[in-house]
């Protein structure tokens, strides 16, 4: 019988609205210098980048200025802070603040401007001045300057998560980085979990904060371009291969960010410094030089064609 993988199935199960956007941030703006993202520091998620840094609650719920500026109670019965509140207290008043919904209520629509664009959205929407003086009165004094930077933005995502698998794969293909969709499952699942490793990880000081960053050079490995999968594809129809092998690397294909990051670069060093002595070879003659020096008992044949033609797209020979 044969095994089906549902890795990606399986790891897409526990998906949901907070990862969805954190994702979509990242497709956005990932290539910003120096871009981080967090998930779980100081807030639900924080941005940075050079120059900027957002600290970012989400919720998934239609929200209202009331139901923001609004005071909890903990099981013990305490006050706790609003999610304003909570929102505002982190960073300074020169970073950005912001709270993800899936609507504002009808009756405070105009209590916002929209602002094209925001800096890692493509619109968001900022207080009135009227607003916000009504929202300082129910605001710590210590905090009155942080609003000046709060906006909300209303999330596209959408709150079923076949509809948000199908938003992300579709933005992921709008901005060039060519997914089918299983390719985009992939990568989203693959996503999914590193953002739930991330996310468990307690911390206690800053300096710790790092342990839960997800940089530009793990979106960089996953999001690829383009020109880097066509030039995958030509060198695949160029080579003397059936078609059922063929069908195997392609399926191959699939995996080689998500589980042979480490591998992929050794593979593209090696290649890098055999490039002189590889002038009079053709592609099967490199990629069967590649996969013999990088042959392993645990790694199937079309694995290593997959890895060395990957690695063939992206090196100048």
């Amino acid at each position: 019988m044969t095994e089906i993988d549902n890795g990606g199935a399986e790891a897409i199960k526990g998906f949901n609205f907070q990862k969805a956007n954190l994702i979509l941030i990242a497709v956005r703006n990932y290539k910003k210098p120096q871009f981080k993202i967090y998930i779980e520091a100081e807030d639900d998620i924080v941005v940075s980048y050079t120059g900027y840094e957002a600290y970012i609650q989400v919720k998934k719920q239609r929200h209202s200025l009331s139901t923001i500026i609004k005071s909890g109670k903990s099981k013990s019965g305490a006050v706790t802070p609003s999610i304003l509140e909570k929102n505002l207290s982190s960073g300074t008043e020169d970073n950005t603040h912001k709270i993800i919904v899936t609507d504002i209520s009808q009756k405070d629509k105009n209590k916002f401007v929209l602002v094209k664009p925001g800096s890692i959205h493509s619109e968001i929407f900022k207080l009135t001045d009227q607003a916000k003086t009504d929202l300082l009165k129910n605001l710590p004094s210590h905090l009155n300057h942080h609003l000046g930077n709060f906006y909300i933005y209303i999330s596209h995502i959408h709150q079923e998560l076949s509809e948000s698998v199908r938003y992300l794969i579709g933005y992921l293909n709008e901005i060039g980085i060519s997914v089918d969709d299983k390719r985009g499952r992939n990568i989203i699942s693959e996503l999914s979990l590193i953002i739930d490793q991330k996310g468990e990880v307690k911390v206690t000081e800053c300096v710790d904060k790092e342990i839960k960053v997800l940089n530009q050079e793990l979106f960089s490995s996953l999001f690829r371009s383009n020109d880097s999968i066509s030039q995958f594809n030509q060198i695949l129809d160029s080579l003397p291969y059936n078609s059922i092998k063929k069908s195997r690397i392609k399926k191959a294909h699939l995996f080689v960010d998500l589980s042979f990051r480490e591998l992929k670069m050794k593979m593209k060093l090696y290649s890098m410094d055999k490039i002189t002595e590889w002038d009079e070879l053709n592609d099967k003659e490199i990629i069967n030089q590649m996969v013999t020096n990088f042959k392993q008992d645990t790694i199937n044949e079309e694995t290593l064609i997959a890895i060395a033609i990957e690695c063939l797209s992206e090196v100048d020979l």
